[in-house]
């Protein structure tokens, strides 16, 4: 929840929130050239990202030991990457240090910020962090020998053609040997050559695509028993009307070698998209026993596609998931060899060891059924709710409208009246106290009291009959008025009472063609109401206004009088008259 600033300075610029142990402190977009000062001393979570701020000093964050997870992202982005109308021309600035008193530090996002080297003086706790789009051209083994407790580490989009580095990237052969706890590593959009050694057999995780990697050997990959998701797409692209600057591959296409996934056992997705792939050797699968994802699209595969012979060594989980693919064969020309007798499920255990064109597709059916009635009953829910919200708004519309067509389907006419009994019916706020002495004392008393000109007037709380339904007494008094004076105010306008009464005399409009309706407006409601202005055109003289300054006020009850005394109808435009 947000929070108020009780117990740091209002002049701080930036959202502070908590929920469930965290306090969160947003700074994101403030336009800062320096970390602000008031920063609560308990927050866990710092944002700074997409600001101005040049420096980072060991002051910087001074009592903020608290601090769990700092992001300061695009403080100064590339050239090419940042926008046009602000464009960094110096690095951010880190003194060594100035995150090394922050013992519970555990994340720490430093993307986009021009940095030429990982910061020194980091804190022994992190577990995270992002070094992504900035100018790191060089990856030593000094760069990390104090983060012994990484475990995800980003240093993707260093150098490439939208962060062009002009340089060769350089990793140290034991770069990366003293993580021994990594188990996601980004080396993304790199111009990486070859994948780095002496990886971390604890890595799970290993994004190395868009590089200009040509060769993966037997023993660049054998040291990653715990490798889950390997990512080596888009190093040797097809480069036909490629949308960025490409490079082909001086070989056709990159070069794996056939035991170069042996040790893999337990990878689940591996993607080898654009790659310029001919061939796909079933080699490759050979102990590759968990796969799920396999990602060979826009390559030259053609030709490997109609003979196939990769796909008898890629287990197949026969659930439906897969429906898609046997849809696709039952659908298609495409042929491929031993379909029925060498593609085989590996599990569950009712399929295994049985062809995968024989998946029952029916079952799956059932689940899109499962999914139907879900539907279904999401929507009863949601429009059971957007039921009662209207009921709740639009209560005193929908009964008026029930009881007005009830009774013309029983038959029900109007009655006709000779005269009318009173020259106007008050409908006003009889519950708010200044409303009910404005009427009673400054308007009946203007009205009826005077000599020279007198109104009889029909009130509610004086001319109704006792016992009777409000409703009957609405459409009793509204039909022996000649007119029916609205009295507005912001908290009248919003009852039901005032929707009732006011639909009541427009009827009249409707049925007798006498339009009857005055409002007075005792506060500054309806601006913007069409009907509003729409009537202050056509008829100015019923729409009333209680002056503030008493000098105007003798002009009102002129005015109110004549609106009283004249037909709407004579006040309308000519054009109009024979339409009204």
């Amino acid at each position: 929840m947000l929070l108020s600033g009780a117990w740091f300075p209002k002049t701080l610029p930036c959202d502070v929130t908590s929920a469930e142990g965290t306090v969160t402190v947003d700074c994101t977009d403030r336009r800062l050239t320096e970390v602000p000062r008031g920063i609560p001393g308990n927050a866990t979570n710092l944002t700074l990202s997409i600001n101005n701020i040049p420096h980072i000093y060991p002051t910087s964050f001074d009592r903020l030991e608290n601090l769990q997870e700092i992001d300061f992202r695009c403080n100064c982005m590339p050239v090419k990457l940042g926008p046009k109308n602000h464009v960094c021309t110096r690095p951010l600035q880190i003194q060594n240090g100035s995150f090394a008193a922050l013992k519970r530090l555990k994340s720490l996002y430093l993307d986009a910020n021009q940095l030429v080297e990982v910061p020194r003086g980091l804190p022994a706790t992190l577990t995270l962090l992002s070094l992504e789009a900035n100018r790191i051209f060089s990856i030593q083994k000094a760069s990390f020998s104090e983060l012994g407790n990484i475990e995800v580490l980003y240093l993707g989009q260093n150098c490439y053609y939208r962060n062009p580095c002009n340089v060769s990237y350089e990793i140290e052969r034991t770069a990366f040997l003293g993580l021994k706890k990594l188990t996601i590593l980004s080396l993304k959009s790199n111009n990486i050559t070859q994948i780095p050694p002496n990886l971390s057999s604890t890595l799970k995780e290993l994004y190395i695509y868009n590089n200009m990697i040509q060769e993966i050997q037997e023993q660049d990959l054998s040291g990653l028993p715990n490798l889950e998701i390997l990512d080596l797409s888009g190093n040797c692209p097809r480069c036909y009307n490629a949308p960025y600057p490409c490079i082909p591959c001086p070989m056709g296409s990159i070069q794996i070698h056939s035991k170069a996934f042996d040790s893999l056992e337990n990878l689940r997705i591996l993607r080898l998209h654009s790659n310029s792939l001919q061939s796909v050797p079933s080699s490759w699968f050979k102990n590759i026993k968990n796969l799920k994802e396999l990602d060979l699209s826009q390559n030259f595969l053609m030709r490997e596609i109609g003979d196939a012979q990769f796909l008898t060594l890629i287990p197949s989980l026969c659930n439906c998931e897969a429906v898609w693919f046997v849809w696709w064969i039952n659908q298609t020309q495409v042929t491929i060899p031993l379909l029925a007798t060498d593609v085989t499920c590996a599990g569950p255990g009712a399929h295994r060891g049985r062809s995968v064109v024989f998946l029952d597709l029916y079952t799956c059916e059932l689940d899109t059924s499962y999914l139907i009635l879900y539907a279904l009953s999401a929507s009863a829910v949601l429009g059971l709710m957007v039921f009662t919200v209207m009921s709740h708004l639009y209560f005193w519309d929908v009964w008026y409208s029930y009881h007005y067509c009830t009774a013309k389907l029983k038959g029900y006419r109007r009655l006709s009246s000779p005269a009318a009994c009173y020259d106007a019916f008050i409908a006003y706020d009889s519950e708010d106290p200044a409303v009910n002495e404005w009427v009673l004392q400054e308007l009946v008393e203007r009205l009826e009291n005077q000599k020279a000109r007198q109104f009889n007037l029909c009130l509610e709380g004086r001319d109704w009959l006792p016992g009777q339904p409000v409703f009957d007494n609405l459409s009793q008094s509204i039909q022996l008025s000649k007119k029916t004076i609205f009295v507005l105010t912001h908290r009248y306008i919003r009852s039901g009472r005032f929707k009732t009464t006011f639909y009541m005399a427009h009827q009249r409009l409707l049925d007798e063609k006498m339009d009857v309706i005055i409002l007075i407006f005792l506060e500054k409601v309806l601006q913007k109401s069409r009907y509003v202005r729409l009537r202050k055109r056509l008829c100015r003289s019923s729409v009333l206004e209680w002056p503030t300054n008493p000098q105007s006020q003798p002009y009102f009850w002129h005015c109110l009088k004549n609106a009283i005394a004249t037909s709407n109808s004579l006040a309308y435009n000519k054009l109009l008259q024979e339409t009204v």
